[in-house]
């Protein structure tokens, strides 16, 4: 289609042809050579009313003539401004403090440079600027803030580059068009993850990526070392391990030492990092006598090293008396509590009792490792109080009465015993012994349940599991996010109609075959306090299948055992009280990172004489003591509490005096660590950021290049900014009508004159 723009006065004339010119000029004439040849015959005869006439048809044809043509007009530019998302990423992490840009740090560099007023004056006419920093997560980064000193800004300890990056991309509604991301960093990600995924995701979503490279390769020398333990306790005679990683920044290819101190036995092993950035390995222990374990772990000062604190970290381990001991209870037999009994036999440091009802009239019990066995169900108070631990499988009003699972309960909550529902609902709600068992357990249960079910449902984390220590990467020995992402979930889980006010929900179910995390979707796996006790709730059947993967997924074959081991010595050291003890103090962790709080907790079993407040007093590395204060917290059991933040590396040690309990003192150590990834290695990463512009659409810009840093944001604004659109002016009603009256007059005078 041909268009012809035409000049006239101020407004701009388009025609838009509906074909060739020639065709439609050549259509229009042949028109009006037959007009004059119909109206020739009888001018004649009529010729005021042809004179008349004539015209009419020759404006009618030309008017056609002119449609024809497509008369358009061109709107005069608009005023009004577009105005797309601008969104500032700038990496506020530790190694943004490096001095390698122009003498001063990077961070400064990009305060200067970048995210200053007058560098930000030429773009806030354009875009809406939103400034945020990043380093484990995304924050608001208001102008105050930004133009503080970069000593009090930049203190991320690591960065999750990709992480924030792919958060960022998400946040912008997809209907902004034209938005787009300025990232201003190192390029440095402390989890080495690819920044393929977050590029892919920002073009996806028409988010291209601007990003600036700050910083060279400045590469100090400095070796660090982070040891922690693979177990929370261990058994007499039975072997441990620590997990060790020692990082490196400009050594790649010299050696060290690490030495393992534990009392008067040293030990030393050769350290070679051959261009590697990060040396991993565990370390084994063992011990034949209870008690608690100190182990020095420690490497070799390099020379040049700029930093020698982080050089020594110290771990403790508590080995226990006695094993734990579980009862499995199951009134339905199923594929679930076989495989879950055969895999806690595995495991040394538990004593297993397994009681399964068979038939109305045959139960059978299974012992292992027992030396007294117990001849069935728990009768009495203190027959409960032999075990650990209760594992419930389904179908419990088989294998429970209402005296029992009364029992049940206050072993729980008056006697702090732990309970794991393995597999969902432990009751048939469709049977009246069903229902008198519920009255009971429902007390203990996380979760209110509702009608109906879910089949084939997969499962995440929430953050809660994340940091939990039973799912913890260094106990598992595998990313769990990333194994349940392969592993089959639950066959078939009840619907929940809500979670109880004190349940922490630890992953989540999703139905469709997604791993992906769905908010809305229900709980899959729980804990929650009850009284002294634990209950942690495993809410569906079908978890036997991990113990059977196919060949392609045999790195996860250990995982099953280790699922279950995990959380039966995870709720085992939750306890609060050991054997003969009225009072306890336990940590929230014996290991701290440098600046991480620390939870201390003071329980009592009973009420003190004349309510005798504990005294918590806090030794430091420096041997200097002061009284910490507690603060009694709301329960059924005497219970104080403190948070500690502490500020000095080494082995911190806290006592606490129990006037009138057994034993009148307790004493706990932890250690304070400081591995600071982002000071140990702080060499700029340029390629991970061009990577991430190139992939996303966006454009690297060198630090030397950031003066054409307006022109390419407004170059881009341009390029998404829609042209004014052609709108037709004939294609109105008005003009169909006049038309249409103009040729129905024509016709009608005709036929009033004769001439039809």
């Amino acid at each position: 289609m041909e268009i012809v723009i035409c000049q006239l006065g101020a407004t701009d004339w388009v025609w838009q042809p509906m074909g060739s010119l020639l065709h439609i000029y050549a259509g229009a004439g042949v028109l009006i050579v037959l007009a004059l040849f119909a109206y020739a015959r009888t001018i004649w005869e009529r010729p005021f009313v042809s004179s008349l006439l004539l015209p009419m048809r020759i404006a009618f044809i030309a008017a056609l003539a002119i449609l024809l043509m497509g008369p358009s007009m061109l709107p005069p530019q608009s005023e009004k401004t577009i105005r797309p998302k601008l969104r500032i990423l700038l990496d506020t992490s530790e190694s943004m403090l490096t001095e390698d840009c122009e003498g001063v740090s990077r961070f400064q560099f990009a305060q200067e440079h970048v995210v200053s007023v007058s560098n930000l004056r030429p773009i806030y006419r354009d875009f809406d600027v939103e400034i945020s920093g990043f380093d484990e997560k995304i924050r608001p980064l208001g102008i105050s803030r930004m133009n503080q000193d970069a000593d009090e800004v930049a203190t991320g300890r690591s960065t999750y580059l990709s992480e924030c990056v792919s958060s960022a991309v998400v946040s912008i509604p997809q209907e902004d068009s034209g938005s787009l991301v300025l990232l201003v960093s190192d390029g440095r990600d402390s989890r080495d993850a690819p920044i393929q995924s977050a590029a892919m995701l920002a073009k996806s979503r028409n988010v291209p990526i601007y990003t600036t490279a700050l910083g060279g390769q400045s590469v100090q020398s400095d070796v660090a070392v982070l040891a922690v333990p693979m177990q929370d306790y261990l058994l007499p005679g039975e072997p441990g391990a620590i997990m060790v990683k020692i990082y490196q920044a400009g050594l790649s290819g010299r050696t060290t030492k690490l030495r393992i101190q534990n009392g008067n036995k040293e030990q030393e092993i050769p350290i070679a990092f051959n261009q590697q950035r990060k040396v991993e390995l565990q370390l084994p222990i063992k011990q034949d006598e209870p008690g608690r374990y100190e182990y020095k772990i420690s490497v070799a000062q390099v020379d040049d090293e700029v930093e020698v604190n982080n050089n020594e970290q110290t771990v403790f381990y508590d080995v226990q008396k006695r094993r734990v001991r579980v009862l499995i209870l199951e009134g339905q037999p199923f594929w679930d509590s076989k495989f879950l009994a055969q895999s806690l036999r595995k495991d040394e440091r538990i004593e297993l009792t397994q009681i399964t009802q068979l038939s109305t009239k045959k139960r059978e019990t299974i012992v292992t490792r027992v030396k007294e066995a117990t001849p069935g169900v728990p009768d009495t108070p203190e027959e409960w109080a032999a075990y650990d631990i209760i594992i419930l499988g389904q179908a419990m009003e088989n294998v429970l009465d209402e005296k029992t699972a009364k029992q049940l309960v206050d072993f729980v909550s008056d006697h702090g015993g732990n309970v794991i529902f393995a597999r969902g609902m432990a009751y048939d709600r469709a049977t009246n012994d069903g229902q008198q068992v519920k009255n009971f357990l429902s007390k203990l249960e996380p979760v209110m349940w509702d009608a109906g079910e879910l089949e084939n449902v997969t499962m995440t984390l929430t953050p809660s599991g994340r940091t939990s220590q039973w799912f913890s990467t260094a106990k598992m020995g595998m990313d769990v996010d990333q194994a349940l992402a392969r592993l089959p979930g639950f066959q078939v889980t009840p619907l929940i109609k809500k979670e109880k006010a004190a349940t922490i929900v630890l992953a989540r179910a999703s139905t469709g075959g997604s791993a992906k995390i769905d908010v809305s979707g229900q709980p899959a796996i729980v804990r929650m306090r009850y009284g002294r006790g634990s209950v942690v709730g495993v809410l569906g059947d079908g978890l036997w299948q991990w113990s059977l993967l196919p060949p392609e997924k045999h790195d996860l074959v250990s995982f099953y055992d280790t699922f279950w081991s995990n959380l039966v010595r995870w709720m085992a050291m939750g306890s609060d009280f050991q054997p003969g003890q009225q009072v306890a103090m336990n940590l929230s962790r014996t290991s701290v990172r440098l600046g991480d709080p620390l939870i201390v907790e003071v329980v009592y079993k009973h009420t003190p004489a004349a309510g005798a407040h504990p005294k918590l007093k806090l030794t430091d590395p420096e041997s200097e003591t002061r009284v910490v204060p507690l603060f009694r917290v709301a329960g059924r059991e005497p219970r104080f509490r403190t948070e500690l933040k502490p500020d000095i590396v080494g082995v911190h040690r806290l006592v606490v005096d129990a006037p009138g309990m057994q034993p009148a003192q307790l004493d706990n150590n932890f250690n304070v660590y400081d591995i600071n990834i982002e000071r140990l290695s702080t060499a700029a990463n340029p390629m991970t950021l061009q990577i991430l512009a190139e992939h996303s659409g966006g454009k690297f810009l060198e630090a030397d290049q950031l003066s054409e840093l307006s022109e390419h944001l407004l170059r881009h604004r341009s390029a998404v900014m829609i042209p004014p659109k052609l709108e037709f002016i004939w294609d109105q009603w008005v003009i169909m009508v006049l038309l249409l009256l103009w040729c129905g007059t024509e016709w009608l005078f005709r036929r009033s004159a004769g001439l039809l």
